[in-house]
């Protein structure tokens, strides 16, 4: 793959990414109704995390398992935009905004179903 195609996949990636950083609590808040807000709005502020007793949204009592996930997406996102193949950038844009949801909803519900959050 020459230069051009790579910085064109880069400049197609940095969206994707950038997406994902910024609407990851949204997507928390998605999956365990947690009370996670949009980064200018107060982020994890609101989340049942800051209260006292159960339950605790699991991405925010384990960070690391949420940092995670959102560098799982970000992996995945750049397998999809860097892959060798004929898919268009439109195609493989779209892949990538796909990963999102779904690595951070797999991970998410995994860890929520390990954590017992929703009995």
């Amino acid at each position: 793959m020459n230069l051009r195609k790579l910085a064109i996949r880069a400049l197609v990636l940095a969206p994707l990414v950038a997406v994902a950083a910024t609407f990851f609590l949204n997507v928390c808040h998605l999956i365990y109704d947690c009370g996670c807000v949009s980064l200018w709005n107060g982020g994890a502020a609101f989340c049942n995390i800051q209260t006292p007793g159960p339950p605790d949204c699991p991405f925010c009592d384990q960070p690391d398992v949420a940092y995670g996930a959102l560098y799982g997406t970000f992996v995945a996102q750049a397998v999809v935009v860097f892959a060798p193949g004929s898919l268009g950038l439109g195609i493989r844009a779209l892949l990538g905004l796909a990963a999102f949801p779904l690595v951070v909803g797999a991970s998410g519900i995994v860890l929520g179903l390990q954590a017992g959050y929703w009995n």
